[in-house]
């Protein structure tokens, strides 16, 4: 009896011990720079208008979720809007002001960036963003980092 007292009382020890922990500086900035090839990504896709690269980014997950414009999408629905938007444009050419990433736990980030955003139509307009805000919720996912939120004001 005394045994198995002993070792409930040490598995209960390990379990708060491991709770917790909060992360160091480098252990987020680490995250950091995992996270910024994924944002790089998602930039490089959108200047030069390539929606394969773009979706590739988000989980194809019930979980995933775009508000752009006020307008709530799912993957689904996001997917068709991306396709279909990138199909009018010619490029686009973005400008970071600021951006930051808030390490929430060593598999979230959110990344907020405020930008100016100059999109050429293959019509030749132009549709000029300033100021862009851009929040992404990004998640590592059967370990690679995924946008799972996308949220856009203008």
């Amino acid at each position: 009896m005394k045994a198995k007292l002993l070792l409930l009382i040490v598995i209960l020890l390990c379990s708060w011990t491991n709770v917790n922990i909060p992360m160091t500086a480098g252990d987020k900035e680490k995250v950091i720079q995992e996270v910024k090839g994924l944002i790089s990504t998602i930039y490089q896709s959108c200047e030069k208008a390539d929606p394969v690269k773009l979706i590739s980014t988000y989980p194809n997950s019930p979980d995933y979720v775009s508000l752009v414009g006020g307008a709530y999408t799912d993957y689904d629905q996001t997917v068709k809007i991306v396709t279909g938007f990138f199909q009018t444009i010619n490029y686009q050419k973005i400008s970071i002001r600021s951006e930051k990433y808030v390490v929430l736990d060593p598999t979230t980030v959110l990344y907020t960036s405020n930008s100016r955003c100059e999109t050429k139509l293959k019509n030749d307009s132009t549709i000029i963003m300033d100021p862009l805000g851009l929040q992404l919720l990004l998640k590592k996912i059967d370990n690679q980092w995924k946008v799972l939120s996308w949220t856009e004001a203008y």
